[in-house]
């Protein structure tokens, strides 16, 4: 009786069992399902987000065309293309290569740890140790103070030789531009320690490094190495390479339109390893997954843990890791690095404790989309900026003067000080026309003073002419590549001044005769 009474009560319990079961799994997949499709929906309306900001922002800057990445942990979140390519209306998409401009700064340092890695370099021996000639100062610098910029160049003394080696098309051109900063900064010995100074001669000189101890040219090692293994297959190391696989065109403000660029600066292979490499959106995010997973992406490794966490750290807070630079962004520590060519920029960010990483690229770039007094913020900075504040679910803050606000200023300031310049200027030749014996009044204002105001109306044409002439000062050269608007006005009314010269002169001539 005892074991048919403990039978059927195990039989209850298996019953009471499986009828639970059949009531609490559909609950389950039903909550599991509830919260897939909650997860689906946050993230369909954070990203809907992400793109009513980009479209909103890309009217208010004017930018063409925009390509944006976003990437967690070893996936990619989000991957899209806004806009046109070029004026034909060839949409930009997550594979349309852009400018890299300063970011690709980073996979030279890559390059060069890889190297270090496997023994062929020592980060703190001399440079002089992996040049081909001699320098004096190449023996207090190490292969250290290039990646962290502390070796001690400036970058405006690396101008004249950007503009220079824009005639280098060849495959000598690395080796000659870097060998030309050699002399540049090299040839005397300065045993000191310098703080951090960015200067594209360091990076370009890593790049010559590569070279000379892979035996590979510095563009046949990157693709081999970081490319290849990263699957980054819309990303070039040559304008005609970019150009042949759908590169987005270029485009420069002129008064406020875009207009597109086709000139010599596009790409200047003597400075490659600093700023002259071209990629997507999405082969962008395979290299920010490296960069987040101890240079790991997917079955593929480009670096140790331990070599990608010596890229990311600065050597002294606030200075320049190896290609990263540490910054904030409403309370998150990011790494971050702006990048811009003529035509292009681009903006990149990670944040380590998020293992989030976004990138935008635009195909538009002048010096009116940097933010005085500082520079390296350009327009892209603010909308990576605003991704990231979305993605975290805070306000996106203040993005600064719209290019139609900031043009508006520079307009016009520009039309009303050519027009009081217009009209002195015809004030002064129809004085020139007047009977000569209206000009008695002068016989007591020919003096030092009237002739020294003459002088300086041809001064600012002289001084025009040799800015444009010669590479005294190069960076009135850059911003005749930058700005070329205001440049091409500041000629111009440098010419009117000359002519405004002119008349007073021949005035003051027919005043010395009336005198006489």
């Amino acid at each position: 009786m005892n074991h048919d009474e403990g039978e059927m009560k195990m039989r209850m319990r298996i019953v009471a069992i499986i009828l639970c079961g059949l009531f609490i799994f559909p609950l389950l997949i039903s909550a599991q399902s509830d919260g897939s499709r909650q997860a689906e929906r946050t993230g369909s309306t954070v990203f809907s987000e992400v793109d009513a900001y980009i479209e909103r922002e890309m009217k208010r800057q004017r930018l063409p065309g925009l390509a944006l990445g976003i990437v967690q942990g070893d996936r990619i979140l989000y991957l899209k293309g806004y806009g046109r390519a070029d004026s034909s209306g060839r949409p930009v998409t997550p594979e349309t290569p852009f400018g890299l401009g300063s970011i690709g700064k980073s996979m030279t340092a890559m390059a060069v740890l890889q190297l270090a890695e496997r023994g062929e370099i020592d980060l703190d021996a001399p440079i002089q140790r992996y040049l081909p000639a001699k320098y004096n100062g190449a023996e207090f610098i190490t292969v250290r103070q290039l990646l962290n910029q502390t070796s001690g160049f400036t970058q405006i003394s690396t101008f004249s030789n950007t503009l220079s080696s824009i005639n280098e098309q060849d495959q000598d051109a690395l080796e000659k531009n870097a060998m030309a900063y050699a002399e540049k900064f090299l040839k005397q010995a300065n045993n000191t320690e310098h703080p951090y100074r960015y200067s594209n001669a360091n990076y370009v000189l890593l790049g010559y490094l590569v070279q000379q101890v892979s035996g590979q040219s510095y563009g046949d090692y990157v693709k081999a190495h970081i490319f290849s293994p990263l699957s980054m297959h819309d990303s070039f190391m040559t304008l005609d390479e970019a150009a042949a696989h759908g590169l987005a065109t270029p485009y420069r403000r002129i008064f406020g339109y875009n207009v597109a660029y086709d000139g010599p600066y596009i790409y200047i292979p003597g400075d490659a390893p600093a700023g002259y490499l071209y990629t997507s959106a999405k082969d962008m995010s395979h290299y920010l997954i490296a960069q987040m997973n101890g240079g790991q992406f997917e079955d593929a490794s480009v670096l140790s843990a331990e070599g990608i966490q010596l890229m990311q750290t600065e050597p002294v807070p606030g200075t320049y890791a190896m290609g990263w630079m540490t910054g904030h962004i409403d309370g998150l520590t990011v790494l971050g690095q702006p990048g811009g060519s003529i035509g292009f920029q681009a903006q990149t960010y990670l944040i380590p404790d998020q293992q989030l990483g976004v990138i935008v690229f635009a195909n538009v770039l002048d010096a009116i989309d940097a933010a005085f007094p500082n520079t390296h913020i350009i327009t892209t900075t603010h909308i990576a900026s605003g991704v990231i504040n979305i993605l975290n679910e805070q306000p996106i803050g203040e993005s600064g003067l719209s290019i139609s606000q900031k043009y508006l200023l520079v307009n016009g300031f520009i039309i009303m000080l050519s027009a009081w310049l217009l009209y002195t200027t015809a004030r002064t030749v129809k004085r020139c026309f007047e009977p000569r014996g209206s000009y008695n009044s002068l016989h007591s204002k020919i003096s030092i003073k009237v002739i020294s105001k003459i002088v300086l109306h041809f001064a600012g044409l002289l001084l025009v002419l040799t800015l444009s002439m010669t590479q005294i000062v190069p960076v009135w050269q850059i911003a005749t590549i930058y700005q070329p608007d205001v440049i091409v006005w500041l000629k111009m009314m440098t010419v009117l001044l000359a002519l405004k010269g002119s008349m007073e002169t021949i005035r003051l001539v027919h005043g010395w005769r009336s005198r006489s």
